[in-house]
Parts: C-alpha cells; sequence; structure tokens
C-alpha cells in the first residue's frame, strides 16, 4: 500500500469517526427540551447578564442547548452544579479576571466578538479544559461537559482566561 493509500485511508477514518460522533448525538427528549426551556427563561437570563457585566458589555452569547442536555438529566437542569459551575460561573470568572484593569477591558472589547457555548464529546478527555476552550476570530469557544467534576471552577475558569490572554 503506498503512503498516499495510507493517508486517504487514515483521513477517511477519521471522517467517519467525527460524523459518528455527530450523529450520536441525539435530539433532546421531551422532557429535556422542557426543562432546556425553563432553564433559558428562568435562570439563563441571569448568568447571560453576569456574563456580560463581568465583560463590560453586551458581548453576544450564543448557547447550543442541545449540544449541553445530556440524555437522561433534566431533573439536574436547574442545579447550580449542572451548567451554572461547569459552564457559566467559570466564563465569568475569566472574563472578570481578563478586565479587573483598563487595559483588559479594552483588549477584551476590542477583541471579543461571541461566545459560543456547545459540548461536543469528541477530542479531548472531559477534564481537559485547556485542549476545550479556543478563541479563533473573535468567538470565544467553551466546549465543557456539563456536571462533571463540578468543584473545578478555578480550573475552567483559568483555560479561558489563558485562551483569551493568549490572543489579546
Amino acid at each position: 500500500m503506498t503512503l498516499r493509500r495510507i493517508i486517504l485511508s487514515l483521513a477517511a477514518v477519521s471522517l467517519m469517526a467525527s460524523a459518528a460522533g455527530v450523529m450520536a448525538q441525539a435530539q433532546p427528549s421531551l422532557a429535556e427540551r422542557r426543562a432546556i426551556a425553563t432553564y433559558e427563561k428562568e435562570q439563563y437570563p441571569a448568568w447571560q447578564k453576569k456574563i456580560q457585566q463581568a465583560a463590560g458589555f453586551d458581548v453576544p452569547i450564543e448557547v447550543n442547548w442541545n449540544s449541553i442536555a445530556m440524555p437522561g438529566d433534566a431533573e439536574h437542569y436547574a442545579k447550580d452544579d449542572y451548567f451554572v459551575k461547569t459552564i457559566f460561573q467559570p466564563i465569568e470568572v475569566a472574563l472578570a479576571d481578563i478586565t479587573k484593569d483598563d487595559m483588559g477591558k479594552a483588549a477584551l472589547k476590542d477583541k471579543l466578538k461571541k461566545i459560543s457555548v456547545v459540548y461536543n464529546e469528541a477530542g479531548a478527555s472531559a477534564s481537559a479544559y485547556k485542549e476545550r476552550v479556543k478563541f479563533d476570530a473573535g468567538v470565544l469557544t467553551v466546549n465543557f461537559r456539563p456536571f462533571t467534576n463540578t468543584d473545578e471552577v478555578k480550573d475552567r475558569a483559568d483555560a479561558i482566561r489563558l485562551a483569551l490572554e493568549a490572543k489579546l
């Protein structure tokens, strides 16, 4: 087998694995969609406001609710250990740390265009926070698994802060 065929075979296997990971993420059940809708209406606005206050401006936040809704966990969504400590609080803490002075505020406002919250199981392990945060073309993408390692707010916040600081 030639080197080219080996490379093409590996690329095909990688592409199929990525597609399988995307397809494995099923549409949330009715109970999960209801729990998401309730959370989005009753609790998320306060966290959106906290994150924007920490940033110092009304940065758009795009949450892919279907991707962060874990099957069978609908009854846990409203608990702080689910979305707050694992996703929203680390974002707020990281932004507040960056904007603690005028230099940080100006840099963040100049470069941060959007925050995208999503969970995709493929790639790094759930606790590899640095590998699960990207800041490219003005978009901060946070890919943390909800409801895991809930006491590691600082570790998650540090990963977000470091990703931002590297490109601010």
